[in-house]
């Protein structure tokens, strides 16, 4: 993601002593401690398994009620605001402790935790166009740092005990299936390797809503997709339409780039597999390659 030019360190300075200052949550109601139930909505996963693991983080927004209507959410001012929760493997806590309101709360929750958002309706964010790089201890892999993942919940108060937060998939996933065929003699080779061609990679979120919608003005690039194993790839995408005879997956062996062309609509929250069936030998100068496509549900 590119970051905002900055006018001037004076004022964004002000900016964070003003959000900083807005925060709620002390221990100034005696309303309880916040405590929160996070699951991934049925029949989903997240990038890389069907539930959160342990040192996954989401940010978290809750707002007030001004009697029985919500407040809007807003970059700052919230009861909570942009709070880090981190999972340990059975529960979700932040660096401090969250207490509840009088009243009752509405909640925004987002997975990964985004370090600072300074527009609600507008955040712009990026796909990884290296999906293939590898997580580590302190950063995603390019593939999960892709995956974002929406939750809320509304009309939330201390009495109804545990905050409950089902998340669903606000991009789109693409999973490329290489199938020997017939008379495909051999392995697949291992060096074989998967790209997205012309996909936007930019977009705009919308955190009230739970939505993205493609940067009309972003530039097209090239994805390269995880490799699970020689046979399978997968690429989190900007939900976008992909024009008729438009190269869309390349696949490379054996130093041979193959150029697929395509047309698909890949819509937010769905699973979209494309199966590739190689057809001849592949000590061969050229294989002869089918393609087919499919949607469903994201794992």
């Amino acid at each position: 993601m590119e970051e905002q030019t900055m006018k001037k360190i004076f004022y964004i300075s002000l900016a964070l002593l003003a959000l900083v200052s807005c925060s709620k949550t002390a221990t100034e109601t005696g309303g309880g401690q916040i405590r929160f139930n996070m699951s991934i909505g049925s029949g989903a996963t997240k990038a890389t398994a069907s539930e959160f693991e342990d040192g996954d983080a989401v940010s978290l927004y809750a707002v007030e009620y001004d009697g029985v209507t919500p407040l809007p959410l807003q970059i700052g001012g919230n009861w909570i605001n942009n709070e880090k929760l981190t999972f340990d493997g059975i529960d979700w806590s932040s660096d401090r402790t969250l207490y509840w309101p009088e009243g009752a709360c509405d909640f925004y929750a987002f997975y990964p935790y985004q370090t600072s958002i300074e527009i609600i309706d507008k955040y712009p964010f990026s796909v990884s166009v290296d999906q293939n790089s590898v997580r580590t201890p302190e950063t995603l892999g390019g593939y999960e740092a892709s995956d974002l993942l929406w939750a809320s919940a509304t009309n939330v108060s201390h009495g109804s005990g545990t905050v409950n937060l089902d998340f669903h998939h606000m991009m789109s996933k693409v999973v490329v299936r290489v199938i020997k065929g017939d008379k495909f003699e051999g392995d697949i080779p291992s060096d074989i390797v998967a790209h997205v061609y012309n996909t936007v990679t930019d977009c705009k979120v919308d955190w009230t809503k739970g939505s993205v919608e493609k940067d009309a003005f972003g530039a097209k690039r090239t994805i390269t997709m995880k490799k699970i194993s020689n046979e399978r790839f997968e690429a989190v995408l900007v939900p976008q339409n992909i024009e008729k005879r438009t190269p869309l997956i390349e696949l490379t062996m054996g130093g041979i780039a193959y150029l697929l062309e395509y047309s698909l609509s890949f819509r937010a929250g769905y699973c979209h597999y494309i199966d590739l069936t190689l057809n001849t030998s592949p000590d061969q100068e050229m294989i002869e390659i089918s393609i087919d496509a499919e949607q469903g549900g994201w794992n």
